[in-house]
């Protein structure tokens, strides 16, 4: 195991877990009773013991070599080797070891390391054992806490965590059944699928397939388990992959492992008793030795499962009995072939002729000779290795018992949706279509109810009728649904893609908001300000922006520069004589063969930035300059640089700046945003519907102020500093891939019924602006701003995201939403206008109704155009700029907005959210799904786009453009 911080964390958690269920224990002392001195004492790490770990000094750590323990003091391979400070009961403790051999020797073959690929924090990450045989394959066993590293749920079975970094593609694994101090040649054999990992704190077990071959190679026979009670000082050994020092005196620690970590060893001690239901013993372990096997020492059978320990008292691991009842209770039968049975029915009660009808179906067990024989219907026969655990075994149940006659009662509450759940995802395990299984709130007629059901999330493409899974209307009085899974969902289960990646990491980013440069304070002058949207007025005014002439410094920050317009008046700035042209530029696709977000309708065709760049250099030479956004773990930014940000500025002598005007937005310079119409600004309202219904609404301000301009300006040439100097020292974010949509998928805004063009509003005189950075000042600010809200609150924002686990969303996006369900249960007209694209609507709503917003069709309304990010508070305020509301959007990404104090400018956006409100959001959730698959186009795969698909970035498909 490589020593990771975050690990460690891990393990003490796991150590507290412990301590909690067994309170007030002392340890038991093992055989060999010699006193600790205060050298030893001093070794211990300071901080509380809570991690696998050393118990005796004293107690030997042996080396494996060449599939054997090796006792001599003659160190292969030049790893000093052990100094015993206790060598008569040493002696005795070797001398039974090398009389057992016989019977140990083998399990060592049977222990491996368990390997990852696309992973760079863990190349490996603990140790892992053959428990079993089943389907032509083996089964490894490992902790859960080790298998939840590089697997997760997916639906009701379990796949690949996404890679780190490359988040395009699945981790994989192996096991290394070598991996020897001496460096020995290895024995790798693929980890096919991951059967199945406990939820069950008090169960740190995971199943791994494993292929039975490697080349020429076979695998080794299964670890048989410990049949009886393990008694009190009985000897035993630890086989595993101990790593890290993680904080133990060098030198003492040099003597009992030697200079060489993450090698297979031997670590033998006593067995010390129970605590709680876990075994105990005191053989030492490091990280990386979870999930070793426990094994004893005179009969070579696994007497339990390692998972945690304390320093200097103990180590525990899951009982032998405990694993003995997941071998036979098998979680993952679901798997083998065979028609899936009916569960449940429209009324509640069981189908006539389903195995649930009566008395529940029970597997057949009979134990010949200690081999377990049972059937699931698929005949099995487990050797357990003694007649103890197959005396004990009871008749399990395959499906869930109901009750044998009558229908049960209706039932829409949480617990009962959450057992449904479980039984649902027990009914539906290795089923592909299914990506997701759970308890949530479910949609009557298009609008999300009060009540709880089961919620069974598809595959697009596949078939949303129950009975095509076997399943009826309700379970146990619990309703199921069928949907076609939510796009963060099919992006995580399908594309190995976490979309934590857009909202889990932390800015690097610092500025000091103290120095004059970048202050953000409130700013109350004489200023210019055109209010104006898109699509009808977005392209018009930006024109005039961009072909204004009394300045000659152009700064920008842009996620996305690819429309044809945009870039033809960008193209004709840099060909002004002196006119000098910084921009910073998201370039999250980078110099992929095709840069995100180009295609589709609307950006068909739209230019790649790279081509865009090139030219520019061509034409202004050293006029231009420009730095690629530094983004992810290691980056300023957490994955965008997703500011929309123009300013103007005039040269003066001795390089002196006179800063003019600024255009901020919602809007990237792409076509989607920004409508190429030709129409003049004093003709906005001859737009007509068919001019604009595929286009996206944004909100923009232009605003002319020196003072505001020059905060705006210096903000952007610092980020320019920053992200060049990145550029110098990190490799591109990786390109993310993209994904064809078919067009049944698509959700359009529906046509307005009284269409309206909306011209531009222009105030002017003396008017209070803020403006408004991420990482910088956006959440504390809009919190307050909105939790002072008197009478109504307007939102309207392309998101409304929280993470999966709500209460782990971070704190800064939590405050806002705090706020807006604080001053919706005050009373006050609180709304919400959000994006619906790609059948996301759902789940938003769920997630805002689980947290405790109001979500029903006269609170919260959602369209596919949507594209603002917008506030409008009492009748004075109106926020507007380029924060989606996600974890990332109102945190670590860098935005840009404005806060503006003006009656004028809240009426003009208040008019325009009670239009979209009215006029094309939609209140109801679609009720039609998708009649074919959404597909992934790997990084760097080029095809055409297939008929009946759009093709779009995976940025889009999630909604974090």
């Amino acid at each position: 195991m490589v020593d990771d911080r975050d690990y460690l964390r891990l393990l003490r958690r796991k150590a507290e877990q412990i301590a909690a269920r067994s309170p007030g224990l002392e340890s038991m002392p093992g055989r060999e009773a010699a006193a600790i001195d205060s050298a030893a004492a001093a070794g211990a790490p300071q901080e509380p013991a809570t991690l696998e770990a050393v118990v005796r000094w004293y107690r030997p750590v042996l080396a494996v070599t060449d599939d054997r323990f090796v006792i001599s003091q003659n160190n292969p391979g030049g790893d000093p080797r052990f100094i015993d400070p206790n060598q008569a009961a040493s002696k005795a403790l070797m001398d039974a070891l090398e009389a057992r051999r016989g019977v140990l020797d083998p399990v060592i073959r049977s222990v491996g390391r368990i390997e990852l690929n696309n992973n760079v924090r863990y190349p490996w990450v603990g140790t892992g054992w053959i428990l079993g045989s089943d389907l032509g394959s083996d089964i490894i066993v490992t902790n859960a806490h080790v298998g939840k590293e590089f697997g997760m749920r997916s639906g009701a079975g379990y796949v690949f965590r996404p890679g780190i970094p490359d988040l395009s593609i699945r981790q994989s694994a192996r096991i290394d059944f070598r991996e020897e101090v001496t460096m020995s040649s290895p024995r790798e054999f693929p980890i096919t699928d991951i059967i199945w990992i406990s939820e069950d704190d008090g169960l740190d077990v995971a199943l791994l397939r494993v292929a039975r071959s490697a080349g020429a190679d076979r695998i080794d026979p299964p670890v048989q388990l410990f049949p009886d009670t393990v008694s009190e000082n009985q000897m035993v050994a630890v086989i595993g992959y101990p790593g890290s020092n993680n904080g133990y005196d060098p030198a003492m620690f040099q003597k009992l492992f030697g200079s060489v970590t993450g090698n297979k060893r031997f670590s033998p001690g006593f067995y010390s008793g129970r605590r709680g239901a876990s075994a105990t013993y005191d053989c030492s372990t490091l990280p990386g030795s979870s999930g070793s096997v426990v094994v004893d020492v005179n009969s070579g059978r696994a007497v339990g499962l390692h998972f945690a320990g304390t320093a200097f008292d103990t180590n525990y691991a899951v009982q032998a009995a405990d694993l003995a009842r997941v071998v036979t209770k098998r979680p993952w039968q679901g798997e083998a072939p065979g028609p899936r049975p009916m569960l449940g029915d429209a009324t509640g009660a069981p189908s006539p002729g389903s195995p649930q009808s009566g008395t529940p179906q029970a597997a057949a067990a009979s134990a010949d000779g200690g081999t377990l024989t049972f059937v699931v219907p698929l005949e099995i026969s487990v050797r357990l290795g003694g007649t103890s655990a197959a005396a004990n075994l009871q008749p399990i149940p395959v499906h869930p018992a109901v009750p044998p006659s009558g229908p049960a009662p209706v039932r829409s509450d949480r617990t009962s949706a959450e057992a449904a759940a479980e039984k649902v995802r027990q009914h539906l395990i290795g089923d592909k279509s299914v990506l997701s299984v759970k308890a949530d709130y479910l949609f009557r007629n298009g609008v999300i109810s009060d009540d709880f059901g089961v919620v069974v999330g598809v595959a697009p493409g596949a078939a949303t009728d129950a009975a095509a899974l076997g399943l009826g209307n309700r379970l146990d009085g619990v309703a199921i649904s069928v949907e076609t899974a939510d796009p963060r969902t099919i992006a995580e289960q399908q594309f190995a893609f976490s979309t934590e990646a857009f909202a889990g990491r932390t800015a690097n980013y610092e500025r000091d908001l103290s120095d004059p440069r970048f202050n953000l304070d409130p700013v109350t002058d004489d200023m210019t300000i055109m209010l104006h949207v898109s699509p009808e007025a977005g392209w018009p005014v930006l024109r005039e922006f961009l072909a204004a002439t009394d300045g000659d410094r152009l700064t920008i920050g842009m996620y996305h520069m690819t429309a044809p317009h945009v870039v033809k008046a960008i193209e004709s700035i840099a060909r002004r004589d002196n006119t000098r042209i910084t921009l910073t530029l998201d370039r999250q696709r980078g110099d992929a063969d095709t840069p995100d977000d180009i295609g589709g309708d609307t950006k068909a065709e739209d230019i790649p930035e790279a081509r865009t760049l090139d030219k520019l250099e061509d034409i202004a030479e050293d006029r231009f300059k420009w730095a690629p956004a530094s983004l992810g773990g290691n980056g300023l930014f957490a994955s965008a640089y997703h500011i929309k940000v123009a300013v103007w500025s005039k040269g003066g002598r001795g390089g002196a700046l006179s800063d003019r005007s600024f255009w901020l937005s919602s809007g990237n310079w792409q076509s989607s945003n920004q409508a190429p119409l030709k129409h003049k600004t004093a003709d906005i309202g001859k737009v007509t519907q068919d001019e604009v219904e595929a286009y996206n609404r944004e909100w923009h301000a232009v605003v002319t102020h020196g003072g505001l301009a020059a905060t705006f300006r210096n903000h952007l040439e610092q980020d320019y500093e920053d992200n060049a100097a990145a550029a110098q020292e990190e490799a591109p974010m990786p390109a993310m891939p993209e994904v064809l949509v078919p067009l049944d998928m698509v959700a359009e805004a529906p046509r307005a019924r009284n269409f309206q063009a909306f011209a531009p509003e222009t105030i002017k005189g003396r008017i209070k602006v803020q403006a408004l950075l991420t990482p910088d000042n956006y959440p504390d600010v809009v919190a307050k701003l909105i939790s002072k809200a008197r009478n109504r609150v307007l939102i309207e924002n392309q998101s409304f995201s929280f993470w999966r686990d709500i209460d782990t969303t971070p704190a800064h996006f939590l405050k806002i939403a705090e706020a807006v369900r604080e001053r919706q249960r005050a009373g006050l007209d609180v709304r919400v206008i959000f994006r619906s694209g790609f059948g996301k609507e759902r789940e938003t709503l769920r997630q805002m109704k689980a947290f405790g917003l109001k979500a029903d069709p006269e609170h919260v309304r959602y369209f596919d155009k949507c594209h603002t990010k917008g506030i409008v508070i009492d009748e004075r305020i109106a926020v507007l700029g380029s924060q989606n509301w996600t974890a990332a959007g109102t945190g670590p990404n860098r935005d840009a907005s404005l806060v503006i104090w003006h009656e004028k400018a809240n009426q003009y956006f208040a008019k325009l959210f009670e239009y979209d409100w009215k006029q094309v959001a939609r209140n109801r959730a679609r009720l039609d799904e998708s009649l074919s698959p959404v597909r992934v186009m790997p990084v760097g795969q080029e095809a055409p786009t297939p008929p009946g698909y759009r093709r779009i970035s995976l940025a889009e498909f999630l909604g974090e453009t």
